[in-house]
């Protein structure tokens, strides 16, 4: 009889439903976080006007500054102040920031005195969504 339970124990744990899921997908997904749209257009590889990868390493950046526990339709999930600041080709500075829900899941950097959270976010024109990461930072500090 325990050792029926003890294989029962193991196949639900073994399930890939119930299975607790790791990776770069891990968490919930909350469909209304969006990037700003001249962001995306520069700062993302999808983007129409993309800069490419070595150009957008310093042009654009994305950080949080910070979080607390919410619920949304019963899931807990962390809200997070995000904040995104990139230049246009003209060398315009622009700042944006919004509060985005990320999966309750923290992804934490053995090296960082901080987690950081990662965020399902989409593009409003096409309808696109990815995960995207968003590490502390401290303008103040």
């Amino acid at each position: 009889m325990v050792l029926l339970g003890l294989l029962a124990a193991m196949m639900l744990v073994a399930s890939p439903v119930l299975a607790h899921q790791g990776g770069p997908h891990h968490g919930n997904k909350y469909w209304k976080n969006y990037d700003p749209n001249s962001y995306f257009n520069y700062c993302e590889p999808d983007g129409s006007k993309y800069y490419g990868d070595k150009k957008a390493s310093k042009r654009c950046a994305n950080y949080y500054t910070e979080y607390y526990k919410k619920w949304n339709n019963g899931k807990q999930y962390y809200y997070v102040h995000v904040y995104y600041k990139w230049k246009t080709p003209d060398g315009t500075p622009h700042k944006w920031d919004d509060w985005y829900y990320c999966a309750y899941h923290k992804y934490d950097d053995p090296n960082a005195k901080r987690p950081y959270f990662k965020a399902w976010v989409g593009y409003k024109p096409t309808g696109k969504h990815y995960w995207e990461s968003f590490f502390w930072y401290c303008p103040k500090c």
